[in-house]
C-alpha cells in the first residue's frame, strides 16, 4: 500500500509540476515539486530504509526516485541522466540529513531544499555548458537558480506538512515499518 500511495503522490506532483507550477515562473526560475516531494519523503522518520530495502535492492523511495528521474529525463530537454542524478542526490541528501538533524525536521527540509536545489541547478548549468549552450554562470544564477531556490524554499514547508501527514496515516506511530 505505501508504494501505491508513493506512486500516486509522485504522479500527482508530476502533473501539477507540468500543468501548473511550470507555468508560474519567477523571472526564469520555477519551483520543482518532485524535488520537494522526494526530499520531504526521505526526511520522514517513520519511513525506515527509504534509500534501500533490506529484503530487495532499490525498493522504496530509491525506486520511485529512479522512475521519476527517468520520466523527467524523457520529458525535459536536459541530457537523459542529469535529472536522474539530481533526484538521486536529493534523495541521498535527505537520508543523510534525516539521520543527522532528526530533532528539527523543518530545518532539515529547508537545508535539503537549499542544498538540493543548488546542486540540481549547478548540474543543469554545467551540463548545458558541456553540450555547448552559450549560458553564463552569473546570468543563470540571477535569472534561474536564485528564483528557483526562493520558490522551492517557499513551498518546502507546505510540502513537508502534507507529506508528514500522509506518512503519519500510512505508518501510524508504534508500528515497526520496513519500508
Amino acid at each position: 500500500m505505501p508504494h501505491v500511495i508513493a506512486g500516486l503522490g509522485l504522479l500527482v506532483s508530476l502533473m501539477l509540476q507540468l500543468g501548473v507550477v511550470s507555468r508560474v515562473p519567477l523571472l526564469s526560475g520555477t519551483a520543482d515539486l518532485i524535488l520537494l516531494l522526494l526530499a520531504a519523503w526521505g526526511l520522514q522518520e517513520r519511513v525506515k530504509n527509504a534509500w534501500l530495502c533490506v529484503k530487495c535492492l532499490w525498493i522504496g523511495l530509491a525506486l520511485w526516485t529512479i522512475i521519476t528521474g527517468i520520466i523527467i529525463s524523457i520529458i525535459s530537454a536536459m541530457p537523459f541522466y542529469i535529472p536522474l542524478i539530481a533526484y538521486l542526490a536529493v534523495t541521498g541528501i535527505s537520508q543523510l540529513f534525516q539521520r543527522r538533524v532528526w530533532q528539527t525536521p523543518i530545518l532539515a527540509m529547508l537545508l535539503v531544499t537549499f542544498v538540493g536545489t543548488l546542486f540540481q541547478q549547478a548540474l543543469y548549468i554545467l551540463s548545458l555548458q558541456v553540450i555547448g549552450t552559450p549560458i553564463s554562470w552569473s546570468e543563470s544564477l540571477n535569472l534561474v537558480t536564485l528564483p528557483s531556490l526562493l520558490l522551492n524554499l517557499l513551498l518546502a514547508i507546505p510540502i513537508y506538512a502534507i507529506v508528514n501527514d500522509i506518512a503519519g496515516r500510512i505508518y501510524p506511530s508504534g508500528i515497526d515499518n520496513e519500508y
